[in-house]
Order: structure tokens, then C-alpha cells, then sequence
């Protein structure tokens, strides 16, 4: 008897769904190809727009705080020492017990006796400034200029210490001469005469050789 036929084959239904994924990626890809294509014609990369570069630039990460400003230290205005203010600026005068005081100043004229033993009197214009010790203060003449000179204070504050040098000897006059003045209560000035260098010789006696009274002109 002969074989009988093979019984039918089933269907694989695998071998279906291998297909149509393979067909579905064959697709895919065709539609990728021409997008990666353009991808590489194009070599400029895209440029960042400038308000996305200003915001990056800008941005501080949060949770931390800002930089501190760097801001200059402090001047200190405030003068030391010597450069302080002291609000009076005026360079101190003289002492007054070494100078000539404010009462004594002016011209003043008189006549002076010599005291017995010696005779005679003459007649003195002396004429004084303000000044200190050491410094010249005035002038002085005597008998219409027959001798004349001039002042420098030896002592101040009153009574005051004139020495007398002349400068000028029209006869008889004393080379130096040391005169006291005292202010009075009358606001005349008392003269005293302590000691003269004459050619002839030193006069300091007696003491005082010569006195006088000086008003003020």
C-alpha cells in the first residue's frame, strides 16, 4: 500500500513577527538617514542668544552669598600732635620785666643837676620805643644837640636802665653814660644818672652824680 501524505505544517507565526520588526527598523531608519545627512552639511554650530549669555555671566548659585565689595579702607581726618589746632596762633611777645613798659615810651625833655660836689646842669631830650633787653630803644641829645646818641635798654619792667652811647660829641660829652628812670606818680619820669665815662675820667659819684626830672612832650 502506499505511504500516506505528510500531515500539513503549522504556520510559524515567530518567523511573522522577525519579519515585521525588521520591517519597521528598515523603515526608521530610511526616515533618519536624511536628518543626520543635513546634520552634517550644516558646520556652524548654533549661537547662544546674547540675553542667555548675559544670564549665565550674571547668575550667582543659589545658596551662597554675593563677593564683598572692596570698597577703601577709611581716611582718618582726625590731626594729631603738633598738627592740632590750638586756635591761637600769635607768636608770644616779650616779657614784660624784660622790656620797656608802655608808660615809658615816648619823647620826654628835662633839665639835670649835677650834685655837689660837682656844679652845673644841662638840659636832655631822650626819646623811647619799645624794645627788650640788649635792644636799642631810643635816642637821646643833649644841650641843642651838642651831643647825641643813642639808647639801649640794660633793664626792663620799670623802673628801667638806660645806657647811653653817643654817637655824636660837639665838646664835653661822655663817651657812655648809665641813666636810671623811674615812673612817678605824676606820670613824670624821674632821671638818675649812675655812672659817666668823660675824657677826663669816670664819674659814679656820689651816687647818683646827676639827677633830673623828664615830662613827657
Amino acid at each position: 500500500m502506499p505511504p500516506s501524505p505528510p500531515a500539513p505544517k503549522k504556520k510559524d507565526h515567530r518567523v511573522q513577527i522577525v519579519v515585521a520588526v525588521i520591517g519597521a527598523c528598515a523603515a526608521i531608519l530610511a526616515a533618519l538617514i536624511p536628518v543626520v545627512v543635513s546634520r552634517f552639511d550644516d558646520p556652524e554650530p548654533p549661537t547662544p542668544s546674547p540675553t542667555a549669555v548675559a544670564a549665565v555671566s550674571t547668575a550667582t548659585p543659589s545658596g551662597e552669598d554675593p563677593p564683598p565689595s572692596e570698597d577703601p579702607p577709611p581716611v582718618d581726618e582726625t590731626p594729631s600732635g603738633d598738627d592740632t589746632p590750638s586756635g591761637d596762633n600769635t607768636p608770644p611777645g616779650p616779657d614784660p620785666a624784660l622790656a620797656v613798659p608802655q608808660d615809658y615810651r615816648g619823647s620826654w625833655s628835662g633839665q639835670v643837676d649835677w650834685r655837689p660836689p660837682l656844679q652845673g646842669s644841662y638840659s636832655t631830650t631822650l626819646t623811647i620805643s619799645a624794645g627788650s633787653v640788649g635792644a636799642m630803644v631810643g635816642q637821646f641829645s643833649v644841650e641843642g644837640d651838642t651831643c647825641r646818641g643813642a639808647l639801649w635798654l640794660e633793664s626792663g619792667g620799670g623802673p628801667i636802665v638806660l645806657r647811653l652811647k653817643t654817637t655824636y660829641d660837639g665838646g664835653g660829652c661822655s663817651s657812655l653814660a648809665d641813666v636810671k628812670l623811674t615812673l612817678d606818680d605824676d606820670g613824670d619820669l624821674r632821671y638818675e644818672l649812675i655812672a659817666a665815662q668823660f675824657p677826663q675820667g669816670f664819674v659814679n659819684q656820689p651816687a647818683p652824680p646827676a639827677v633830673g626830672t623828664l615830662t613827657q612832650d
